[in-house]
């Protein structure tokens, strides 16, 4: 556990076609089933400093404990995923890993406090996240996004999904419905 960010939780990765990318996943890996939220237009999203339009597919899936995320950017907009491919053009080292805290602000605090830049903030319908790097190693991007019971929800359903997946209906569309 990171004293800084906490638990890790999820690694991400940034792909260009995310069919193809749960489609090997789960065929080649074994991995699913993904949830894919489709379209998905983030209703604030500030990429260094500057307030863009963001919208994308994005794919869960656990392997155990550890969540799986995959983004498709399809909006134009520069971003933190832009920019990830124009490092890598094949986008395929890890883009960032993720924690998930219920001090949402602390976390981005003690991140800061420890030389930490902010390179993309902003909300989903789940609420806050930030992603950062620091100055002595940019190709390192933490994500922190905030654990409300909404987000636990969802998180906690797709992991009970992959627990004995047995291969069947391996891309579910959409997220799982919030539940109390």
């Amino acid at each position: 556990m990171s004293r800084v960010f906490g638990n890790i939780q999820q690694a991400g990765y940034v792909v260009r076609d995310i069919d193809s990318r749960m489609k090997f996943l789960s065929e080649k890996v074994g991995i699913g089933p993904w949830f894919v939220a489709r379209n998905v237009r983030l209703p604030v999203c500030i990429y260094r400093g500057e307030p863009i339009e963001l919208e994308m597919h994005a794919a869960l899936a656990n392997s155990g404990t550890l969540q799986i995320e995959l983004i498709q950017q399809i909006s134009p907009a520069p971003s933190i995923y832009t920019e990830w491919f124009d490092r890598y053009e094949d986008g395929s080292p890890l883009q960032h890993v993720s924690s998930w805290e219920e001090d949402f602000d602390g976390a981005v605090a003690r991140a800061r406090e420890q030389g930490w830049i902010m390179i993309q903030e902003g909300r989903s319908a789940y609420g806050p996240f930030a992603y950062m790097e620091h100055p002595e190693d940019p190709k390192l991007v933490f994500e922190i996004t905030r654990k409300g019971p909404e987000r636990r929800s969802v998180f906690e359903q797709i992991a009970r999904a992959a627990v004995g997946w047995d291969g069947s209906n391996p891309i579910r569309e959409g997220w799982p419905a919030i539940q109390a």
